[in-house]
């Protein structure tokens, strides 16, 4: 059967148009009473990386999370919400987002994930034991709500990305740790999670996405987009589309597709895709390109290739969160100044992720620049 994506226009966030958006984008899918049923406890799962205001485009906004309370409500289900920010606790970062008014509004609960288990009847293709928080498995409808942003990464962090969240706490950088050095491995443990939480309905907050030093420190840009879709792999490539880049591009969809999990063709509805005009998106760097060079090339070249994590010392407020967070310990302070261990770096841009000023970025190697530098020239002489 093919998959259904569906793409809605919505230009702001006043809550009666999302609450409209919400519904036409589920409506044009087969409608919330596909998905869930009176008396299912109904996981609403945002994106909270950490706590900033809903102007920065960080965070799913507070209509959005509004908006699906109500709609699983007149559904008979019983929402709550959770996830497991980067930095501290989910009721702070509700709080900073925005979200902590519309949830006591609303008398939604909200779970910290801090029980994390293995599932017994459920493991991945790839990792067999995935640790996931037991809130999420106990749920009997997980509704996934991610946000449209750039990642440094792995290029977006969209419906796939976004369950990543399921794995509580510290345990999200041991899995950094054993598997971000290489970004097809970590995207193989990512498509595992999607799997193994296995979310009935993907609902994309993109009407104000993130472009540029995602996913924490980005420009906020105008989309005016909701999109929807049973099956969060579709819905990824469909951005994709929207951002007329290749859709193996996204390495989660890379994965998807050699694997065979999304082959089953995809048919938008609502917004035809032509009609959708994106006129500028800025991309991140990615680590590790490698142009199909041999790999005796690639390893010889790796340094002048490999996308490296760098702090701007005027924007640095030395609160440290990059140090802590850092699952290999290549950052350190020495005195006022931020040190990288590149040799011991892993390249998972979890310190450019946290950091609250956007004080780190990730810089190309400089074989990378120098390619790009001369593509550019070559474009403006054509």
């Amino acid at each position: 059967m093919r998959e259904r994506v569906s793409i809605v226009t919505c230009e702001n966030y006043d809550e009666e148009e999302i609450l409209k958006g919400l519904r036409r984008s589920v409506d044009l899918i087969g409608g919330i009473e596909t998905f869930v049923k009176k008396g299912h406890r109904v996981l609403l799962k945002p994106n909270l990386l950490h706590g900033k205001p809903q102007e920065k485009a960080v965070t799913t906004h507070p209509s959005i999370m509004k908006g699906m309370i109500q709609i699983v409500r007149e559904a008979g289900g019983i929402p709550f919400i959770g996830d497991s920010p980067a930095i501290g606790s989910c009721l702070r970062a509700l709080e900073k987002a925005g979200i902590k008014r519309v949830v006591e509004e609303a008398k939604c609960p909200v779970v910290e994930f801090n029980r994390p288990i293995v599932p017994q009847e459920k493991e991945g293709k790839f990792f067999k034991r995935l640790e996931i928080d037991q809130s999420v498995l106990e749920a009997d409808v997980v509704i996934n709500l991610p946000k449209w942003k750039t990642h440094g990464m792995m290029l977006l962090t969209l419906g796939v990305k976004n369950l990543f969240g399921c794995v509580p706490g510290a345990r999200k950088a041991l899995w950094h740790l054993k598997a971000g050095e290489d970004r097809k491995l970590f995207a193989r443990m990512l498509v595992d999670i999607y799997q193994v939480v296995n979310p009935s309905l993907t609902v994309l907050d993109g009407v104000i996405g993130m472009e540029g030093n995602g996913p924490g420190s980005g420009n906020p840009i105008h989309l005016g987009l909701i999109l929807a879709s049973r099956d969060a792999f579709s819905l990824d490539q469909v951005v994709c589309d929207l951002l007329k880049v290749p859709r193996k591009s996204l390495i989660t969809n890379q994965i998807a597709l050699e694997e065979g999990m999304a082959r089953n063709g995809i048919d938008v509805v609502g917004e035809p895709v032509d009609r959708i005009k994106i006129p500028r998106f800025q991309l991140p760097p990615v680590c590790g390109p490698s142009w199909g060079l041999p790999l005796f090339l690639r390893l010889g070249l790796k340094n002048a290739l490999t996308s490296k994590p760098s702090v701007n010392e005027e924007m640095c407020r030395r609160c440290d969160h990059c140090v802590e967070i850092c699952p290999p310990k290549a950052l350190s302070r020495r005195g006022e100044e931020l040190v990288f261990d590149y040799g011991k770096c892993i390249h998972c841009f979890c310190c450019q992720e946290v950091c609250p000023e956007g004080a780190i970025s990730i810089k190309p190697g400089w074989l990378t620049r120098m390619v790009k530098g001369q593509s550019s020239k070559l474009k403006a002489q054509s």
